[in-house]
């Protein structure tokens, strides 16, 4: 499952988890196999539920109330390849890996064997990958990579599309007349306009607004020191590049002329495709277009020193 920032794919893996056997477990940032475990005791534990019967018995897995704890060195320990061999052998299970592209290199080998080995030997495992950094998604599947271990896989690729106009507008509508809310037609069509049809943040501006803040402008604003927040991890030259993109630029040329009067110097031709292909892939823009307004009004404000 694949889909922009906050376009809304945990919320539906979530709902989608609801009435099957299975675990979500949330990847971003892993690099450990200490975090990948944290992950998926946390995980089964907010499941537990319904899970109870799946996990009882197995070998590394302790139960304490309405937590989990799993052994994963040493004696009487358990890997994760060994847990989902478990599950398959108790019945049909599904296993939820949410930015999966985030997991760290050494650790993301691992679980694409681990995923390769499930997909060919463990019927009743249903692996679901989502990301919403969807090329370096893709590229962690290497479904099409003859050294990955899951090329050649089939799978199935779900896109998860932004609300209409219509559809935003009837999610803010259905929202504030719960809520006892009712703003103003011209800010619902702002909000509708600058947002974009992406859940995220028609539900910060929602929120906002119900927690009495109405100046359209500082919602805004908020808004995009959000963005602003997550693209300072950027190096100066992608910033430099991103800028120039938000400020008009619509081509490679144009990009690498603007982004070098930014930077008072040059860049390598290698180096901007290099930049350019890692900011789509990072699904920040698309053909020189930024896929969010938000963001590219947090690029414009960018500071490159």
């Amino acid at each position: 499952m694949l889909g922009i920032r906050r376009i809304g794919k945990t919320s539906l893996l979530k709902a989608f988890l609801e009435p099957y056997n299975g675990i979500y477990i949330d990847l971003k940032g892993a690099g450990t196999h200490i975090e990948l475990y944290e992950r998926l005791s946390e995980g089964i534990s907010s499941g537990l539920g319904k899970l109870r019967r799946f996990l009882e018995g197995i070998r590394g897995i302790s139960i304490m109330g309405v937590s989990v704890s799993i052994k994963w060195r040493g004696q009487d320990s358990i890997s994760l390849l060994g847990l989902l061999e478990e599950l398959n052998r108790r019945g049909r299970f599904i296993v939820v890996f949410d930015e999966v592209q985030e997991v760290r290199p050494v650790l993301s080998a691992e679980l694409r064997r681990v995923i390769a080995y499930s997909y060919d030997n463990l019927g009743n495992i249903t692996i679901v990958l989502s990301g919403s950094q969807i090329g370096l998604m893709e590229n962690f599947m290497g479904l099409g990579n003859v050294n990955s271990p899951l090329f050649g896989r089939y799978a199935v690729r779900l896109v998860v599309p932004r609300f209409t106009g219509d559809q935003s507008r009837e999610f803010l509508t259905i929202g504030f007349r719960e809520a006892g809310v009712q703003p103003p037609a011209d800010v619902l069509e702002e909000a509708v306009a600058f947002f974009d049809g992406i859940p995220g943040w028609l539900v910060h501006f929602g929120r906002s607004y119900v927690d009495g803040i109405m100046d359209m402008d500082e919602i805004k604003e908020r808004a995009v020191s959000i963005a602003m927040s997550e693209l300072s991890r950027l190096s100066r030259r992608e910033k430099a590049v991103l800028k120039a993109i938000a400020n008009g630029a619509v081509t490679w040329g144009s990009a690498r002329r603007l982004a070098e009067e930014y930077l008072g110097e040059t860049i390598p031709k290698s180096t901007l495709t290099r930049i350019v292909n890692k900011l789509e892939a990072l699904s920040i823009i698309k053909d020189y277009k930024f896929l969010d307004n938000v963001y590219m009004e947090a690029a414009k404000q960018l500071k490159l020193t």
